[in-house]
């Protein structure tokens, strides 16, 4: 039987210290019948002349230079021209296992899933190893994994240490613009999927940078993370009221994340308060949801000690997702 083309799609902004250790390790993938985009989403360092030397290794290597248009525009740029059955994401920062795609795309055949996951190790430097354990795997419908999702149990919106059938993405894209641009289109993705086969080994390693996105200081469009959890409420209202406990739970967990990411000082009030008032209105609903994870439950009864408290349980916070 022919082995499908898988598409890898990796997204280059400003990464020239990283790049070639991430591609490196795509090359080295076990699964060879791949098509590996990179985008060269108007880097102003050296990363996209670094692109054009790796495609020069791999005639697997496509290159793709365009203007900077974020994250969500760069893959969509891979998307609209890919043509595997099938693809992944990998960002530019970080890198993965010999067996990433190949491990995903087994889960993929193994179950007959339409989306695959395995899951990621945080490193901090070249000498962190993966946490070896027993593989366990489990399948759900999309709609049971889009509950698991929104009560941040099982695995996260990220597009990395997913495999998804081409298909799904038809007429799915990241919206341009957003910071968070995988919470926006995680449902939908969830809804056109059958299957779902979610691993819990480790296959990813995710770069802790300070200079990333994740990492940077408050920036007002981290108030995205609020309004894609409003959108995910108002899209399980029309087509998934089942969901609403965990839709509304999601407000509520985005509204303590960003929450915890802002300073409180006087210049930022306008965002304290808009935030509080989301972990107001929810905080009562997760608090009496035997479904939400009890670590969320504790933070939603925190919220009711002050502002201060929520900042002190910003530990526990990160240990519940």
């Amino acid at each position: 039987m022919t082995e499908p083309l898988i598409s890898v799609i990796i997204p280059v902004y400003n990464v020239e210290k990283y790049l070639e250790k991430c591609v490196e390790s795509v090359i080295r993938q076990t699964y060879r019948h791949l098509e590996i985009f990179l985008v060269d989403d108007g880097a102003t360092d050296g990363s996209g002349r670094l692109c054009d030397a790796l495609a020069e290794r791999d005639d697997r290597i496509q290159v793709i230079h365009k203007k900077n248009g974020g994250l969500a525009d760069a893959r969509n740029a891979a998307l609209d021209v890919m043509t595997g059955e099938y693809f992944v994401c990998v960002d530019s920062d970080d890198y993965v296992t010999d067996d990433y795609v190949e491990y995903l795309y087994d889960l993929i055949c193994r179950y007959e899933a339409d989306v695959s996951a395995c899951q990621l190790k945080k490193t901090y430097s070249d000498t962190d190893t993966l946490d070896e354990l027993p593989e366990a795997v489990e399948v759900f419908d999309g709609v049971t994994a889009m509950e698991h999702y929104l009560y941040q149990r099982k695995f996260t919106a990220s597009a990395h240490c997913k495999m998804y059938k081409s298909a799904i993405f038809q007429k799915i894209r990241y919206p341009v613009g957003y910071y968070y641009e995988d919470i926006a289109v995680i449902c939908k993705v969830l809804e056109k999927a059958d299957r779902v086969a979610v691993s819990n080994l480790q296959k990813y390693y995710y770069l802790q940078r300070g200079d990333s996105i994740m990492g940077e200081s408050f920036n007002p469009k981290k108030m995205h993370r609020i309004e894609i959890a409003e959108d995910i409420k108002r899209f399980a209202e029309e087509k998934y009221p089942g969901l609403l406990p965990a839709a509304r739970a999601r407000c509520f967990l985005a509204a303590v994340q960003t929450y915890r990411e802002v300073p409180l000082e006087e210049s930022n009030r306008k965002w304290i308060d808009a935030i509080w008032k989301e972990i107001t209105t929810y905080r009562s609903g997760v608090l009496r949801d035997k479904r939400a994870k009890i670590s969320h439950r504790v933070i939603a009864l925190s919220t009711y000690s002050g502002k201060k408290s929520l900042k002190a349980l910003g530990a526990l916070y990160t240990k519940a997702n």
